[in-house]
């Protein structure tokens, strides 16, 4: 009985210590700073990726479409960024280039408006989720290291 109780607690403590390193409890984290800037300026230079990462998805102007109001400019240091508007509603989306290649879409395939998320390859069928909660202004930004790997995304609404 005492070896069952101790088994349990030591397996009990292994559980929740990979409960607490599971990729969501680490990757999500609260918008702040240039990466949440509505308003930040693009640069002339060129960014890690080439040629134009768009936000392509389930929008309502086009399907899985790679329209000029979803068009990210490079913002520096690996930034890239857009405004659009936005209808309330559940979008699938990931973030890629014309050509589809490459593409990116958030880890474990979701995001939260206002949080962060880190980023990471994508591909067919490997679609991000974002919940809209209200018509309006949003902003989308990703970020890509200088040796093109991705780093993360974020939606967020703009005041």
């Amino acid at each position: 009985m005492k070896r069952t109780l101790i088994l349990t607690a030591l397996l009990s403590t292994a559980l929740m210590g990979c409960a607490s390193t599971s990729e969501e409890a680490t990757t999500a984290q609260a918008a702040t700073g240039p990466f949440a800037d509505c308003n930040l300026p693009a640069v002339e230079e060129r960014g890690p990726i080439r040629p134009s990462l768009y936000v392509v998805g389930t929008f309502a102007e086009g399907q899985w479409m790679h329209t000029e109001n979803h068009q990210m400019k490079h913002k520096g240091n690996g930034i890239y960024q857009v405004v659009s508007e936005e209808k309330a509603g559940n979008v699938s989306l990931q973030f890629a280039t014309m050509s589809w290649n490459p593409q990116f879409t958030a880890s474990g395939m979701e995001m939260t408006v206002g949080y962060e998320k880190a980023l990471k390859r994508g591909g067919f069928a490997k679609n991000t989720v974002v919940n809209i909660p209200e018509d309006g202004k949003y902003l989308w930004s990703v970020e890509i290291s200088k040796d093109k790997k991705p780093v993360r995304a974020l939606v967020i609404k703009c005041n």
